[in-house]
């Protein structure tokens, strides 16, 4: 058995089609976010959601589909309990610094994009 050893870091950026779903049919309810949350430095969650927001914009950029699967896989790791809040957050900032918004156009195998809400400039300033 070979295995690969990976480098602490931006190695979730490294291009792995592994197609393993975690085992979110236990979503933890809000209030049990909540809970989860108050465990957890804030530091240490607004950590992750820079991570993730940051592997979103790259993969956005690379036009590589973003599975839920890779964002628990390759960032969110241990902090599967607040998943919800993760993703929530990253989606706030992506709107309000980039003008972006995650949408899942995938539900069965929960697939993402990143899309513009930025509105559409027309006219003598294109040049």
């Amino acid at each position: 058995m070979s295995q690969r050893k990976r480098s602490k870091g931006a190695s979730f950026f490294q291009g792995d089609d592994g197609d393993e779903d975690f085992n979110l049919s236990q979503m933890p309810t809000h209030s049990q976010v909540q809970r989860n949350l108050e465990r957890r430095s804030a530091d240490q969650v607004n950590q992750k959601v820079s991570e993730l927001v940051q592997f979103l914009l790259v993969k956005d950029q690379k036009k590589i589909p973003i599975k839920r699967a890779d964002m628990l896989k390759k960032v969110i790791r241990e902090y599967k309990d607040v998943y919800s809040e993760i993703v929530s957050r990253a989606g706030r900032t992506l709107q309000q610094v980039f003008g972006l918004q995650l949408v899942e156009i995938d539900t069965k195998h929960h697939i993402y994009i990143l899309t513009s809400n930025l509105p559409r400039v027309e006219g003598e300033n294109l040049r």
